[in-house]
């Protein structure tokens, strides 16, 4: 089952049914995020030059996902998902404006920035999990692993559209205008879910056992299954070791290179465009055979990648060394979600992409306030190449495993446990 897929299975998956709608929504709300971000980040680096206070920043707003991500995934496989999607887009839709007010009438101080963070970190615990749980009901079960990497794609492009919308934002007038954007964005997206209709689950979820009972159940089961279960542990590795390092990327700009907010849109762009062609990549296969292994190696490389990145001095080469950096985080990440869309079973299905969002979005917020912590002592290049080690002692674990991984993967496509 592999081969590439056509420009007109692509065309069919974006202009047939509720898929394309949504991913342009979803594009439209990435783009305003990533220009928000960088804004932030910014924002916080120029309010108390501190790397130590861009850890603080990216912790509480990934952090939300560890404690609440599985009570969501359980709220997710009992409600209509839409609905929620819905909910906390127009939830999330409050914060942006908020801070742009305070922004603009220079009532913005740091620790008003964390509580606002603090606050859209909340939302998108139960937000995420929703729509990542959203996707298989707007495709046909044959779309599903490619669906994966096609998210992504707009992902991906967000990233680099979003870095590049604030860097004209920045050198045309001033960051805080990328709040305003980003309310714009939501309000889209927003009145694009309203016009879509998935179609039913075909499932019957249990109501017995409780709430508590039903997230003890989606980590016991997603944890224990032969192929995810690795694949999780692993993902963690990297989201603790790795994926923090974008959001420390502004005590780099203006500690080590000596640039400004234009420089932080290129480098996050760099990545980006990386992860763009990491996603296209994964676009172009039709199955997830084979794609632990691939995935597995990806993750290696980020690893290796940002332990280069740390010895260098300077710019364009370690923008250059970035874009290899984005490849090898998209395949990683975004062939484990694959791989866990396609091969749960529905009825777990939101529980077991709640674990995975804690670990995609909670795995960062840990290790990017360890990593800011050390920071303050060591300077921002050991704790990131530490986190690079990490990365390449978990390929180390996990290769061993691989077979066995693949032969699950296998199975779960043929027995139709999706």
């Amino acid at each position: 089952m592999s081969g590439n897929l056509s420009l007109a299975e692509t065309r069919r998956m974006l202009t047939q049914g509720p898929y394309g709608l949504y991913i342009g929504g979803n594009f439209l709300s990435h783009v305003g995020d990533w220009a928000q971000r960088l804004a932030i980040g910014w924002i916080a680096w120029q309010l108390t030059q501190s790397p130590g206070w861009l850890g603080v920043i990216l912790f509480f707003d990934l952090a939300p996902t560890l404690l609440i991500s599985p009570i969501g995934g359980a709220v997710v496989d009992r409600l209509d998902r839409m609905a929620l999607a819905r909910l906390t887009i127009a939830l999330s839709a409050v914060q942006p404006a908020v801070l742009a007010i305070l922004y603009f009438t220079g009532l913005l101080n740091i620790w008003v920035l964390l509580a606002a963070t603090i606050y859209l970190g909340v939302i998108n615990a139960f937000g995420q999990t929703a729509r990542l749980a959203l996707v298989p009901l707007l495709v046909g079960e044959k779309d599903i692993a490619r669906a994966a990497p096609l998210s992504s794609i707009s992902f991906n492009l967000a990233r680099f559209a979003g870095p590049a919308l604030f860097g004209i934002i920045a050198s045309l007038s001033d960051p805080g205008y990328a709040m305003i954007a980003n309310l714009v964005a939501y309000l889209a997206y927003l009145w694009i879910l309203f016009r879509i209709t998935p179609r039913e689950e075909p499932v019957n979820r249990r109501r017995g056992r409780g709430l508590a009972g039903d997230i003890w159940d989606g980590f016991h089961y997603a944890l224990t299954h032969a192929a995810v279960g690795p694949l999780l542990i692993v993902l963690l590795a990297s989201s603790l070791g790795t994926r923090a390092f974008i959001d420390l990327l502004p005590g780099f700009v203006g500690g080590v290179f000596g640039r400004g907010p234009e420089a932080l849109a290129t480098m996050t762009g760099a990545v980006a465009l990386g992860a763009l062609t990491g996603a296209i990549y994964l676009m172009l296969r039709t199955s997830v055979v084979g794609l632990a292994t691939i995935s597995m190696f990806a993750s290696m490389w980020v690893g290796a990648a940002l332990i280069v990145f740390t010895l260098q001095t300077s710019f364009w080469p370690a923008v250059i060394n970035l874009y290899f950096v984005g490849c090898g985080l998209s395949v990683s990440a975004v062939g484990v979600l694959s791989i866990v869309q396609t091969v749960v079973k529905g009825e777990m299905r939101g529980r077991a992409l709640s674990i995975y969002g804690i670990i995609f979005r909670g795995g960062p917020a840990l290790g990017g306030l360890i990593m800011g912590q050390i920071a303050e002592f060591t300077g921002l290049g050991w704790p990131i190449a530490g986190g690079g080690v990490i990365c390449i002692l978990a390929w180390l674990w996990v290769s061993g495993r691989l077979r066995a991984v693949n032969r699950s993967i296998e199975h779960a496509i043929e027995s139709g446990n999706t």
